[in-house]
């Protein structure tokens, strides 16, 4: 657990001072991209899918190419680490990399478009990101490229959009539905859409089964009702109400971010999706998982700046008090600083997606050496 809270108190403690300085939001950025990388690609048995992607691995290393090309694996994934099966017996060097390439993406995603670099990082701590990229990996990769397709979005730049998604869904097939939130996400998001996609969610919970049983006669058979414990049963609802008390947040302010910027919307549009698909979850679990498409630039660039407006408002309220103005500010931190701190303990304490107890290769070899 201390592992986990270093990173999440580090974020803030050595960020804030360093971002002030000239070239200091640089340093930051590799400063946590590296601390994020050692601790995802050292670990031993942390996250659910762990052990599921070292049995791949070895299952990989043993078939023939023509077995693996007709694997239900998405090759994206597959035949790199075939390869890395040819030059290594040894299954971490597979997580070493996943490692590496998300981190990169998503500090490289904070440096370019998050004004404070330590409020995403420390977001993407608080609400369990990076814990999801120590267990949905092909996922989680196939999300930080979709990130680099957002800026096409803003532009309007539909094929180059649906080239960066098709990329991404070489590594996980879900990936694809992004073409249809292309212009989903472009929507103005106000009362009317809210309350048609409110509509929508009342819908699913009625007949969710009955489309289902649909869908799975053709695709992902695997996951016909009854398969398995993700489609008969749901997710808690509490990170949907963690996620959707942000959302809240966001949209009461949305005018002024979108006077900010006009994407924010977009980014607005994604948080409402991660709560959207988090409540569908609590239904049937494995529809949850199609939050990952959306959440990494809600919760890295979007609340940041979500914070900031209400901090702007509280100067716009009680400028001409000092003392109102810093008990204000100091109370918007604080609520902030207590509510993710708060969100983060409840995901570790719960061990949320397999992470807790943590462990590296090098206290499980030691376990092993002393044992022998």
């Amino acid at each position: 657990m201390l592992v986990y809270y270093l990173l999440l108190i580090g974020s803030l403690a050595i960020g804030i001072p360093l971002c002030r300085l000239k070239h200091g939001k640089k340093i930051y950025c590799g400063l946590a991209g590296v601390a994020l990388f050692l601790v995802a690609a050292l670990r031993s048995g942390v996250g659910y899918d762990y052990n599921l992607y070292g049995n791949l691995f070895y299952q990989y290393q043993s078939e023939s190419e023509l077995f693996l090309s007709i694997h239900k694996e998405e090759k994206g994934f597959v035949i790199p680490v075939k390869y890395l099966a040819y030059a290594t017996d040894d299954y971490q060097i597979m997580f070493v990399v996943i490692a590496a390439i998300i981190t990169a993406a998503v500090m490289l995603y904070i440096y370019f478009y998050t004004e404070k670099a330590y409020l995403g990082v420390f977001c993407f701590l608080a609400f369990g990101v990076f814990f999801n990229s120590m267990c949905f990996m092909r996922q989680m990769i196939a999300a930080s490229i979709l990130l680099f397709a957002m800026q096409y979005i803003k532009k309007k730049q539909f094929y180059r959009f649906a080239v960066l998604v098709l990329f991404a869904s070489v590594f996980h097939v879900s990936a694809l539905v992004m073409l249809v939130f292309y212009f989903l996400l472009r929507i103005k998001m106000n009362w009317i859409s809210l309350g048609v996609y409110s509509g929508i969610l009342v819908l699913y919970f009625i007949f969710s089964e009955k489309a289902l049983e649909f869908i799975t006669k053709y695709v992902y058979t695997g996951y016909q009702l009854g398969s398995n414990a993700e489609i008969t049963g749901g997710i808690t609802p509490i990170y949907m109400i963690f996620f959707g008390i942000f959302f809240v947040l966001a949209f009461a302010v949305r005018k002024r971010l979108c006077e900010k910027d006009s994407f924010n919307n977009v980014l607005i549009n994604c948080m409402f999706f991660d709560v959207f698909f988090e409540a569908m979850g609590a239904k049937h679990a494995v529809i949850s998982r199609f939050a990952i498409l959306f959440i990494i630039p809600a919760i890295t660039v979007l609340v940041p700046q979500v914070i900031t407006v209400y901090m702007e408002l509280c100067k716009e309220k009680f400028g001409k008090n000092k003392k109102k103005l810093m008990a204000s500010k100091a109370a918007v931190l604080a609520a902030f600083a207590v509510f993710c701190t708060g969100m983060y303990t409840f995901m570790i304490v719960n061990n949320y997606n397999g992470v807790y107890p943590y462990q590296t290769i090098f206290s499980e070899r030691g376990t092993e050496d002393a044992e022998q």
